[in-house]
């Protein structure tokens, strides 16, 4: 196989995966009417506290403008809401809201537990060779984007 056929083959796993991850949280959390990537952006906003649209879309390797849409969605439902920094006004930054924190902190437990669920199931060799496989890879797409690309 070829070096552009390994890269194309790992980036569909990784879209497997992650697409996997989505449908599994979004299963045991359809009682919140969110989608997956919905779900993922108020739990960065749950564990890091109000953010920017790009430092969120920037933490979860997702661009702008699909964060956006998913902010504007969620807002929308009043799950999150956008304010506007106070020492300068052309920032915006997205937290979610207190009605929603009230039922999120209930089900945060319960996030846990269904990604330990999930690691679980592997034996300690495996997830040695989960870690060191996403450590490496990290490492080698970090390389990249020193080498601006």
């Amino acid at each position: 196989m070829s070096d552009v056929e390994d890269g194309i083959k790992l980036l569909r796993t990784i879209k497997r995966v992650m697409k996997n991850a989505h449908r599994i949280m979004g299963r045991r959390f359809k009682e919140l009417n969110l989608t997956g990537p919905q779900l993922f952006v108020v739990m960065n906003l749950m564990r890091h506290g109000k953010m920017k649209i790009s430092d969120l879309g920037e933490k979860m390797s997702l661009s702008n403008s699909t964060v956006s849409g998913i902010i504007d969605r969620l807002e929308r439902q009043n799950v999150v809401k956008r304010t506007r920094s106070r020492e300068d006004r052309r920032i915006v930054y997205v937290s979610v809201t207190p009605e929603f924190k009230k039922i999120a902190d209930a089900k945060h437990e319960e996030v846990d537990r269904i990604f330990q669920s999930m690691i679980d199931v592997a034996t300690p060799e495996e997830m040695d060779i989960i870690s060191r496989g996403l450590y490496t890879l990290e490492k080698v797409m970090n390389r990249q984007k020193m080498n601006g690309e």
